[in-house]
């Protein structure tokens, strides 16, 4: 089968001496895993590595041949030329961040073009944004909506929220929540719009510790999820 679509680089590794094996996000067809022969030694060909840096969007023209297989990349361009995500020290580190983050979480190939929308919106925030500091934690946040546990907004004037539950509560039985100076942070950037994210204010001590929290959150609602290797990179960046 021919596909052509646009595909957001989620992952890649090196396969023998030449070849790449890249995970992409398509719009069309979810998840998908695609061989690149010689693409490492080549320099004039239309399929070139640079292309799959963390986060890229492509445009392919893809062959799929059955669902034991690799797929195959006939042709590659990328849709949004850059500024600043793989060039800039903190966004890399940022996106190396949220690749890691979906190369756990997206692992069904059915498509949804509402997910595919808000991390192409986002993604390209991140490449325009000169105070990308709250991104990775309004990206967690926010991501989630799309796995199915986004926080219960109701009731979310009362002191703690639950993260085994996703919800407020008077107290948490489950020893996992916030609360205090941390949950009004919460709460901002549950109602922060993206574009106002830059003038969301929040300490260095409630920034790192909402992470680590979203991190928490994401593995009590992910059967195997674990804190990316990025992680320390992120928290030092911004400690």
């Amino acid at each position: 089968m021919q596909l052509k679509t646009e595909a957001l680089v989620i992952h890649s590794i090196r396969y023998g001496e030449a070849d790449l094996i890249v995970k992409l996000y398509t719009q069309k067809e979810g998840i998908h895993s695609y061989l690149i022969r010689g693409v490492l030694k080549s320099r004039k060909g239309k399929i070139r590595s640079s292309f799959f840096q963390p986060l890229s969007l492509l445009e392919v023209d893809a062959i799929h041949n059955n669902k034991n297989s690799l797929a195959r990349l006939k042709e590659v361009k990328p849709v949004l030329h850059f500024t600043s995500l793989h060039t800039n020290i903190i966004k890399g580190c940022i996106s190396s961040f949220i690749s890691e983050i979906l190369n756990q979480v997206l692992i069904d190939n059915q498509p949804d073009e509402e997910l595919f929308s808000f991390l192409k919106k986002t993604i390209y925030w991140l490449d325009q944004s000169e105070k990308p500091t709250l991104f990775p934690h309004y990206f967690l946040l926010h991501l989630s909506l799309f796995l199915g546990f986004f926080p219960d907004n109701c009731n979310n004037s009362l002191p703690q929220f639950n993260l085994a539950d996703g919800k407020f509560e008077v107290a948490s039985k489950s020893g996992y929540c916030i609360e205090n100076e941390e949950l009004i942070a919460f709460l901002a950037l549950m109602e922060t719009k993206l574009d106002n994210l830059p003038n969301l204010l929040i300490s260095k001590f409630d920034r790192l510790r909402l992470l680590e929290n979203l991190m928490l959150y994401f593995s009590l609602h992910m059967d195997g999820f674990k804190k990316p290797k990025s992680l320390t990179v992120i928290q030092e960046l911004f400690s």
